[in-house]
C-alpha cells in the first residue's frame, strides 16, 4: 500500500549528530535552540514539512554554523503534533514520510533550507524474491535476540500486513539499537 505525498521541493533542514528518521516512523523532538524554534514556528504557519539530516563525522567545529556537513540522503517528515512550552521551546511529533536526496542547500538564516528530490524504493522486484526476503526477515527476527519478545512479536505481525517489504524494513530499522551511521546506511538503501 503506497502512500503518495506531495512534499515541497524546498524544505527546512534539521541536522543532528544522532538522529535518523525513517519513513512511517514517528519521532518526538524537543526544539530548544533559537534557530530551530524559529524553524518550527515557520513550518507550523505553512506546510509542516521538515527534513532531518544526519551530520557527518567532523561536524563539531561547524555545528553552530549553517555549514556543518550532512549526509546527502535525508528524511522528509511532517509535523503531526506540536506544543509550544512556556519558555518558547517546542515539543513536536514528526512522522517520517519519504527519503529524499539533497540537491543543493539554499542560503537562508537562521536555519538551513535545502532543495530536495524524493526517492522511491526499487519497485521492479519479482514477487518470489520479495517473498523470499520476507521469509528471511521473519527467520532473522525469530532467531536474533534483538529487542524483547513484545517487540519481536510486533515486527512479525508487521510482516503479515499489506505493508510493502520496504515499509516493514523501515519500521524495523527505526527501532534497531544500532549507531547512527549504520542507521544512515539503512536509510540510504532503496532496495528492500
Amino acid at each position: 500500500m503506497d502512500e503518495v505525498f506531495m512534499v515541497p521541493s524546498q524544505v527546512p533542514v534539521f541536522p543532528h549528530p544522532e538522529l535518523v528518521l525513517f519513513p512511517r516512523a514517528v519521532l518526538p523532538l524537543h526544539m530548544y535552540e533559537p534557530r530551530y524554534r524559529q524553524m518550527i514556528a515557520d513550518v507550523l504557519e505553512s506546510d509542516r514539512f521538515i527534513a532531518t539530516a544526519l551530520l557527518k563525522p567532523g561536524w563539531e567545529p561547524h555545528y553552530h554554523t549553517l555549514h556543518a556537513p550532512i549526509h546527502g540522503v535525508v528524511s522528509i517528515g511532517h509535523i503531526v503534533a506540536a506544543e509550544r512550552t512556556e519558555d518558547g521551546d517546542y515539543n513536536v511529533l514528526l512522522r517520517g514520510l519519504v527519503r529524499a536526496r539533497v540537491l543543493e542547500e539554499i542560503e537562508h538564516e537562521p536555519y538551513r533550507v535545502a532543495r530536495v528530490r524524493p526517492l522511491k524504493d526499487v519497485q521492479e522486484v519479482p514477487r518470489a524474491a520479495l517473498e523470499k526476503s520476507r521469509h528471511t526477515l521473519r527467520e532473522t527476527i525469530e532467531a536474533e535476540p534483538i529487542g524483547d519478545d513484545e517487540v519481536r512479536a510486533y515486527w512479525l505481525k508487521l510482516l503479515e500486513t499489506q505493508l510493502g517489504l520496504g515499509d516493514v524494513a523501515d519500521l524495523i530499522a527505526s527501532a534497531l539499537p544500532v549507531d547512527a551511521e549504520l542507521r544512515q546506511c539503512l536509510l540510504a538503501e532503496l532496495n528492500p
